[in-house]
């Protein structure tokens, strides 16, 4: 009797520890099965947070750029009205003063007053002095006239011998203006031109001037010419600046392609690969838009002067320059909804219109890449393309060769883990079958990390052999123990294969939704490959366009004055 209550003691304590042991167990494996996936989940949620993250600090930045630059902008903008607005009343006065004569009906004590108060509210403006003595001038007043046109010469020479030439042709003073033009030439470098001289080559080629002029112009400009493209120096710059300009008139991204977007792991080169070839489209227009630009013949030599003597009196002044270039990047910022990178990249190839003083190639350059920052029209433009178009055309190849280079050659794909590439999507069989081959690789892998049950199995059967052995001398307990032992080795099994079932289920839902991923991108990559095609063959288009321009022509252009400068 006392040896059948200690074996019945002993087995209460191993029933308690069994049932332990199984209550562990059973939460082990069925965790096992799923903490792989979990795992993985994890990793990719956290890739996508990371992801989501870096997006959102990328339009918050654009964001908070946009409205810092339309500040900006007003306040840059007030600050050129505080500093130099009434140098734009006195620019107004320019050509209203002249008009004023021609009709008649200003009277010269009013002309008197009106220039002495401009002298006096705008102290060192080289316009005011100018002004007094154009209105003297047209009174007889020889005495104010020298005066005044000594002072506007000390103060800007330059500006001044330009718009007495202008106002001197605008009068029919022919021989006047031919003078103040000699003066003009006797003290220019061709290496180091004033932005003003813009102005001569608006002059040039809407063809306002008398035969004389316009031929001290032509042999003027052929020796400069001559001079910047002996060597390659002054060209090789004027190539990299063209080539710096194509690049930064790439479009912005459409979202056209979403799955690349997120699953291309090269996408930058991919986006901007397409963008250079997109520029090509954008180039043709371009180009094409200063081409068709034409002078209207309908308007007589005093409009056509005065529009130029706008320019001339409208052009910005040299202090007021950094002022304008800080409006010009703010401009640009709000035009590139924030995107401070790209607005620099057209800043740069735009830097050398805000250039006091440049050589003649640059100021062709200048006109060419933006008329009216420079000082000039759409016709002078066109006029200036066509004089730098050896160079233009070379710039392109240029640019066209290196957006080719940096083509890449293949479209690199990460998809739940599973990294691949593929060059035009032509091998789409060829891909599903090796993702099919991944993820029956990571099935097995997994399947082969989740062990089977043994320990389990084997208590469960120890249990059920004490079981058995108990009948000798109790049958509750033995009956006990048999039923014990099974719950444990069913409980093992079956966990396991719940287990073994979530994996297999985890992997096929998987398998499902990269392979629709992988067929998207495919099908994306062939739609990018066919418009990077068409787009990049939009090259050829451009290079002809450029080949074709001579400056003979343009409508808007004399064709006797442009064959003799080229």
């Amino acid at each position: 009797m006392s040896q059948q209550v200690i074996s019945y003691a002993d087995l209460s304590i191993i029933n308690s520890a069994l049932r332990s042991i199984r209550s562990d167990m059973s939460g082990v494996h069925s965790e096992l099965g799923t903490l792989n996936f979990k795992q993985d989940q994890l990793e990719s949620e956290l890739v996508k947070l990371a992801d989501s993250f870096t997006d959102f600090v990328a339009a918050d930045l654009k964001h908070k750029a946009l409205q810092l630059a339309e500040t900006r902008q007003g306040n840059l903008k007030q600050d050129l009205q505080i500093k130099f607005g009434y140098y734009a009343e006195v620019r107004r006065m320019a050509t209203g003063i002249l008009q004023g004569v021609d009709t008649g009906i200003i009277s010269d004590d009013t002309l008197k007053f009106t220039t002495e108060e401009v002298m006096i509210k705008a102290p060192g403006y080289w316009l005011a002095p100018a002004l007094v003595s154009l209105a003297a001038w047209v009174r007889n007043d020889k005495n104010t006239t020298e005066k005044a046109l000594n002072e506007a010469l000390k103060r800007d020479d330059y500006k001044t011998t330009l718009f007495f030439m202008m106002v001197m042709r605008r009068l029919a003073r022919n021989e006047s203006s031919l003078k103040w033009l000699e003066r003009y030439f006797m003290h220019q470098n061709p290496h180091n031109l004033d932005r003003e001289f813009i102005i001569i080559l608006e002059a040039v080629t809407t063809g306002v001037f008398p035969p004389a002029a316009r031929q001290l112009m032509m042999i003027n400009v052929k020796n400069w010419l001559d001079q910047l493209t002996q060597g390659d120096t002054f060209i090789n710059e004027q190539k990299l600046q063209w080539v710096k300009f194509f690049e930064a008139l790439g479009p912005l991204s459409e979202g056209k392609y979403p799955l690349l977007e997120k699953f291309a792991s090269n996408w930058n080169h991919l986006e901007n690969s397409l963008k250079e070839a997109k520029t090509h489209n954008i180039l043709e227009k371009h180009f094409k838009s200063i081409i068709s630009s034409s002078a209207d013949y309908s308007k007589g030599v005093k409009v056509q002067l005065d529009e130029i003597l706008s320019l001339l009196v409208t052009n910005f002044d040299d202090e007021e320059l950094p002022l304008q270039e800080q409006v010009r990047f703010n401009q640009l910022i709000i035009q590139m909804d924030g995107d401070k990178t790209a607005a620099q990249a057209v800043m740069d190839a735009e830097k050398h219109i805000f250039d006091e003083q440049v050589d003649f190639l640059q100021l062709l350059t200048n006109a060419s890449f933006n008329p009216e920052l420079s000082g000039a029209t759409k016709v002078t433009q066109a006029l200036a393309v066509s004089i730098s178009q050896p160079w233009i055309v070379e710039a392109h190849n240029t640019f066209t060769a290196q957006s080719r280079n940096r083509i890449p050659q293949y479209v690199d794909f990460s998809i739940d883990d599973f990294k691949t590439s593929t060059k035009d999507g032509s091998d789409e069989i060829e891909l599903l079958k090796k993702q099919d081959e991944f993820y029956q690789n990571i099935l097995e892998v997994q399947l082969a990390a989740l062990s089977f049950p043994y320990a389990g199995v084997i208590i469960g059967i120890l249990i059920c052999l004490l079981g058995f052995w108990a009948f000798t001398f109790h049958t509750i307990v033995a009956i006990l123990g048999i039923g014990i032992g099974g719950v444990i080795v069913w409980n093992s099994v079956n966990n396991h294969k719940k287990a073994k079932n979530n994996i297999i289920e985890n992997i096929e839902e998987r398998k499902a939704k990269a392979k629709e991923v992988l067929r998207g991108c495919i099908a994306e990559t062939v739609d990018y490959r066919n418009e990077h095609e068409n787009e990049d063959n939009n090259a050829e288009v451009v290079r002809q366009l450029l080949s074709s321009i001579t400056p003979e022509d343009f409508s808007s252009v004399s064709k006797e004055t442009v064959r003799n400068i080229i």
